[in-house]
């Protein structure tokens, strides 16, 4: 075991002497019209080019030579409403990583990448913002801020950034929506910027350092930074900020997040919907800390079955699914009632957490129904999926790199599997379903089968902590007679729990988690405020869900109720809602409009109603 894994887990780094060769081989070939394979043609000029170099800069050229389309068999392809010289600096661009923008290149450089789908890394999105502020371009100067302020924590060490003005330095660093959780980070990138040419941006050393909100520096920081200064003419304009610098600040809006558990596919009762649509659904979160429930901006489409992801970075992703066809009402044979008909998408979207929307990314390569979903090693992962394309098409993976916005085929999955469940544990992907589990390497880009659990089960929920991954609930499965029976124990009083360690590559049962006789509990793996925990929800004798946080005690082997949620805070998600867990600002959302029904609460006003055969007094609202 160990062999294995240093074999398939050994670093192969790319050669950077080697890639800079190839590149700049490519770049002679391109020059000199050797080996190309197609042709673009813009108001009759001729760009003789190379398919892979043009897909692997832009999604627009990617689907078009990928897709199987007629496109894709042509060696001539004609381009609308493109200019020759911008089309030749995207080229440029394709075979160097160098773009070149100037005052009179800018905004036709701009539309031409967005039409092409051209992704540009953080470096270029400084310095297209830098360029931008010439014009009067309002809509694309706030579009640049705003990704500037979104990756600040990244965008901040860039050699564009460190070149900003004096002037947009101010407008960045003065912004109260720069995307960080501590002050300090404003303040390094305050110290970098003034040092990278210190002699000549000097005589700013006041008006940069007044844009960071000491009070919001911890006490660490501020005495490291104010106490000690040799005598100097900076020291002397540091220390006088610091006592006029008034004892309050505004935090900015990364410092405001709060950790959710974020609910894709709530059930919501509309009464609008039309016969036989079933019920509509709704994005939302909650917040542990508030106790309160904020709405999301629901998917596109009305998108059902995706699959769904929150990175280390909190940046929201969800994947595939399905969209209801109009006007595609059709009659079930078994039942005999209306259903929607719905078709499957390869559709994948990024939530833009500030502005609470839906942003489209590049589409997978394949249509997946509830993908598993995850983040390894800084690229976002689909897996399989249930009932689409055959079993070839459910053993397809596929990879997503977040700076080219791009996804690109993987080794496949061993088996076609329905049901199934991933997380990522020290750096390698593990997917489990029935008794199985295999394990990715993505160095190695290699499936290697691991220990089988003690249960067969299906539908289950999983998360990783530490060492350790959990596998709660779901469905048993008998082999022989494919029947599906609840994992619960004989008195229907619990939910079964098994952990695998990663290090021994052993599974353990442990603790099961408590629930009601005869409930029908429904649980959600999840790690939020640095512990193991489950979302539960439980139904019994026909009454409303009711929801409560469970945490597991490794030490004592047992799970304790860590928060109850009041129905009068949390209503009814339905059982096929998606969960996650991730940052977000409460202030970009809205306080979900939910109301409880009606019925819980006595016709007259009374502040008290009957619940479990007992009268039940209303919190103060």
């Amino acid at each position: 075991w160990d062999t294995i894994m240093s074999d398939l887990t050994e670093r192969r780094p790319v050669n950077t002497e080697y890639a800079v060769s190839l590149l700049e081989q490519l770049k002679f070939f391109y020059e000199q019209k050797l080996l190309t394979d197609v042709v673009l043609i813009v108001e009759g000029t001729e760009f003789p080019c190379h398919k892979m170099v043009l897909a692997t800069c832009s999604s627009y050229f990617r689907a078009m030579f990928m897709s199987g389309l007629s496109e894709s068999k042509q060696t001539h392809i004609h381009l609308r409403n493109v200019d020759p010289a911008t089309l030749q600096i995207i080229i440029t661009y394709a075979y160097t990583g160098n773009l070149a923008i100037n005052d009179s290149t800018v905004e036709p450089l701009y539309e031409t990448a967005c039409f092409l789908q051209v992704s540009l890394n953080a470096n270029v999105c400084v310095r297209q913002r830098k360029i931008i502020d010439l014009f009067s371009c309002n809509e694309l100067k706030q579009s640049a801020k705003r990704m500037v302020e979104h990756k600040f924590a990244v965008v901040y060490r860039q050699e564009a950034f460190l070149q900003l003005s004096h002037e947009l330095l101010i407008d960045v660093l003065s912004s109260d929506n720069l995307n960080v959780e501590k002050e300090e980070t404003v303040r390094e990138a305050a110290m970098l910027w003034l040092e990278y040419n210190m002699e000549s941006r000097s005589q700013y050393l006041s008006s940069v350092l007044s844009q960071i909100r000491i009070d919001a520096l911890s006490e660490v920081t501020q005495r490291a930074w104010f106490q000690g200064l040799p005598p100097n003419d900076k020291s002397v304009v540091v220390q006088g900020l610091y006592k006029s610098m008034p004892k309050f600040f505004k935090p900015r809006l990364g410092m405001t997040k709060e950790e959710m558990l974020i609910f894709i596919e709530a059930a919501t009762e509309s009464p609008g919907d039309s016969p036989g649509a079933g019920p509509s659904h709704t994005a939302v979160c909650y917040s542990p800390q508030a106790e309160k429930v904020y709405k999301l901006c629901s998917p596109p489409g009305d998108l059902q079955k995706v699959g769904t992801l929150v990175t280390p970075d909190n940046d929201v992703f969800i994947a595939g699914g399905q969209v209801p066809l109009k006007n595609s009402i059709a009659n079930h044979s078994k039942t005999n009632k209306l259903q929607a008909v719905f078709r499957s998408v390869d559709s994948f979207f990024w939530f833009d957490a500030q502005q609470n929307t839906w942003v489209p990314k590049t589409p997978m390569l394949c249509a997946r129904i509830k993908p598993s979903v995850v983040f390894c090693e800084g690229y976002i992962y689909a897996i399989g999926g249930d009932n689409v394309g055959g079993e070839l098409n459910r053993r397809t993976v596929e990879r997503y790199d977040c700076e080219k916005d791009e996804w690109t085929m993987v080794s496949p999955l061993p088996y076609a599997w329905n049901w199934s469940t991933s997380v990522v544990a020290h750096n390698c992907i593990y997917i489990m379903t029935h008794n199985l589990m295999y394990c990715y390497f993505p160095r190695a880009d290699t499936w290697v089968e691991m220990a089988a659990r003690k249960t067969s089960r299906c539908f289950a929920s999983a998360a990783s902590f530490g060492d350790l991954i959990f596998y709660i609930g779901g469905l048993h499965v008998v082999s022989n007679s494919g029947i599906r029976l609840p994992t619960s124990t004989v008195d229907g009083s619990s939910v079964t729990v098994e952990i695998y360690d990663v290090n021994k590559n052993e599974w353990r049962t442990a603790a099961n988690i408590p629930a009601k006789r005869y409930s029908d509990p429904c649980v959600r793996a999840v790690v939020i405020l640095n512990s193991l925990c489950i979302f539960m929800r439980e139904t019994h004798m026909n009454e409303r869900a009711r929801y409560a946080i469970y945490q597991y005690d490794a030490e004592l082997d047992r799970w304790f109720l860590r928060q109850p949620i009041s129905e009068r805070v949390l209503w009814d998600l339905g059982k096929d809602f998606r969960c996650a867990v991730g940052k977000l600002y409460p202030s970009c959302l809205e306080e979900s409009p939910w109301k409880p029904p009606t019925y819980l609460f006595s016709p007259d006003g009374a502040e008290e109603f009957e619940m479990d055969g007992e009268m039940v007094s209303l919190p103060h609202v």
